[in-house]
């Protein structure tokens, strides 16, 4: 197939494809597992999906893929309130990685939008006791907006307390 008039490198066969698929043949290339090229998919589909959401548009368009986009969907993932099991957040943002590194290979990117990904992690633990202390307002029949508000600075505090102090299972008060 020419290339297209983009000039981005990409064939006019390709940009008809979904990005996913597009993704997917790349992947397929590489001789992945299939559970790995899946999850790579799969994981894509999620951040492309949440995207799609977010700026209420029903197709993405690569170039506009930034940093600040994939930075912001890392941060979706590690919020607490999301109940985004820290290891899935993990694997969601390395398969975001990979994404953003066949986006500039592709040079349907500039640069890889996902380069700066990194995990912001609240210690499982301190997760844990956030789910712990939701279940418990819901028990004690609180109303929705009060263990929202009651979830939301409790996890803030634990933010702030993981920056400022070192939080180990040596200083957690013991439940």
């Amino acid at each position: 197939n020419p290339p297209s008039s983009r000039g981005r490198g990409t064939t006019a066969r390709q940009s008809m494809q979904p990005l996913t698929a597009q993704f997917k043949n790349y992947l397929a290339s590489q001789k992945l597992s299939p559970a790995t090229l899946k999850n790579y998919v799969s994981d894509v589909q999620v951040f492309l999906d949440w995207l799609k959401q977010q700026l209420q548009e029903d197709i993405i368009v690569p170039a506009n893929l930034t940093a600040a986009i994939f930075g912001n969907y890392g941060r979706w993932l590690n919020d607490a309130a999301n109940r985004i099991n820290p290891a899935t957040a993990q694997r969601y943002l390395s398969s975001l990685k990979r994404f953003g590194s066949w986006l500039e290979n592709t040079q349907l990117a500039d640069t890889n939008p996902a380069a700066d990904l990194t995990p912001n992690r609240i210690d499982p633990t301190i997760g844990q006791l956030l789910v712990n202390f939701q279940r418990e307002l819901a028990r004690q029949k609180l109303s929705a907006s009060t263990i929202k508000n009651y979830v939301s600075d409790v996890h803030n505090y634990l933010l702030w307390a993981n920056k400022h102090i070192k939080i180990t299972g040596n200083n957690l008060i013991q439940l």
